[in-house]
């Protein structure tokens, strides 16, 4: 039993590296070649894949012998000196989406109950972060530079997670190699200049993998106290992206399918399922709680079907992108008289659920491979964002790619290594993070900067390339944690 139930998690694994990579493949080759720019991006990438698997594992062997929290708290100041400095340097002007976060976030510091509540009601998730930033406009005040100040603190606690999550792959050299990889990314730098959810939710993330993929305490009462914390996390991920059921649903499918034989001894088996116990039941009963915290603040009932996000998504004029027709349709249904913000979701839900069925089978696969190379086939987003105040955005639109294509070749090389030595550790959960994340993007409205809490995940996914032992990653676990 026991020999059939890790055969079952090994074949299993295999198959969902390979179909992660396929995906990750496919979003590199569709991007490196839509445009010159990106070509030259790709090649540089390719020539500097090499000279980084060498030195980089090379300038950090020394921490190993080094003190961790040291290692730690050098890169936490590198840190803060790249980050802290780019958004005194740059600062862009709240425009578009990210205006609407700082105009609500400023209107839930000041109201109790919003005068004009709607638009947020037809998007809830704005709720996450806006209500976030609004703790802080009632410290400290509107400050123009509130919110990236605030970016820079998150990517310096998303850094020290990554770094964390890094020694468990590899060691403190591993930690080292992710903590400093998040720091040299070029498009996480500038995005810390505009007002925006990403830098929380993906702290949220990498906070919930914390929890769940270390040593579960041999006692129910820590589990349940972990379990739970865990899934409040989980929750507050959700209210800021609602897309919670993805690190759910990875969690689930390694514990279940890729390492089912972890939970072949009594004793193991009964501690996590302890904490998966808590971890679903703090996660589904905080629901109705923050559905309800939500209204109060609108003062109506939120939508709860993201119907114009399937609508967009099925847009093959637009390519899953946003566009003028599809809002104009969503704020027609919800201006009419009595119309609710619920109401006005699920009438765009059912436009999309006609446009679906009126689509071919062709369309199908041009719509998705589009969507797929706009989700993954470049990282320059945050440039267009910034160009209001950027010089030499080619420039900085290379640098972007470059180091994106370069995080794609290691994991493509990574996941390799994954696949050849049988991996079946915690780290699976960020290829599958990858893979679930992509998916559901195929589903909905498409955009650039939504894969930016793929990047840790990616880094993690890269780590296998990096650090090898004899030829081989680490050192083979015999053990299912």
């Amino acid at each position: 039993m026991e020999r059939r139930l890790e055969g079952m998690g090994l074949f299993l694994s295999r198959w969902m590296l390979a179909l992660c990579l396929a995906v990750l493949g496919a979003g590199l080759l569709l991007g490196g070649i839509q445009a010159a720019d990106n070509r030259r991006a790709l090649v540089l990438a390719v020539l500097a894949l090499p000279p980084a698997a060498k030195l980089l594992p090379a300038l950090l062997a020394r921490a190993e012998t080094a003190a961790a929290w040291k290692v730690w708290l050098l890169l936490t100041l590198l840190c803060l000196g790249v980050k802290g400095g780019w958004v005194a340097l740059v600062q862009v002007p709240p425009q578009g989406d990210y205006a609407t976060f700082w105009g609500y976030a400023r209107a839930l510091a000041e109201q109790p109950v919003l005068e004009d509540g709607r638009y947020m009601a037809l998007f809830p998730h704005i709720f996450g972060y806006a209500s976030f930033l609004s703790w802080f406009i009632a410290l400290f005040g509107p400050a123009p530079m509130l919110a990236p100040v605030l970016n820079v603190a998150l990517t310096l606690c998303s850094g020290s997670l990554l770094f964390l999550l890094g020694r468990r792959v590899r060691g403190t050299a591993g930690g080292a190699a992710a903590y400093l990889l998040w720091i040299l990314c070029p498009s996480q730098t500038m995005y810390n200049s505009l007002v925006l959810s990403e830098p929380l939710y993906t702290t949220l993330l990498l906070l919930f993998w914390l929890a769940v993929t270390g040593p579960v305490p041999a006692r129910c009462a820590p589990a349940v106290l972990l379990g739970a914390g865990a899934g409040m996390i989980l929750r507050w991920f959700n209210g800021v992206r609602p897309i919670g059921a993805v690190p759910l649903i990875a969690l689930l499918l390694w514990r279940f399918c890729l390492a089912p034989d972890g939970l072949r001894e009594r004793d193991g088996r009964r501690r996590r399922l302890v904490l998966l116990s808590a971890l679903l039941a703090a996660y589904l009963a905080s629901g109705p709680l923050w559905q309800g915290q939500v209204a109060a603040r609108l003062g109506e009932e939120p939508a709860v079907t993201p119907g114009y996000s399937v609508l967009v998504g099925f847009n093959t004029r637009s390519m899953g992108r946003w566009n003028q027709a599809d809002s104009d349709l969503l704020f027609s249904c919800s201006g009419q008289p009595g119309a609710t913000a619920r109401q006005a979701q699920e009438a765009a839900l059912d436009a999309a659920a006609a446009r679906i069925a009126g689509l071919r089978p062709g369309g199908f696969a041009r719509l998705f491979m589009e969507k797929l190379r706009g989700f993954l086939g470049s990282d320059n987003s945050c440039v267009v964002y910034s160009q209001a105040v950027v010089r030499h955005t080619g420039r900085f639109s290379l640098a972007c790619n470059g180091f994106y294509y370069l995080l794609l070749l290691l994991v493509l090389w990574g996941g390799v290594e994954l696949w050849r030595r049988g991996e079946r550790t915690p780290v699976l959960q960020a290829p599958l993070y990858v893979l679930g994340l992509t998916l559901a993007q195929m589903l909905v409205e498409v955009a650039g900067r939504y894969h930016y809490s793929l990047i840790p995940a990616l880094i993690l996914a890269a780590l296998p390339a990096l650090f090898r032992v004899n030829g081989k990653w680490g050192e083979k676990n015999e053990k299912i944690p």
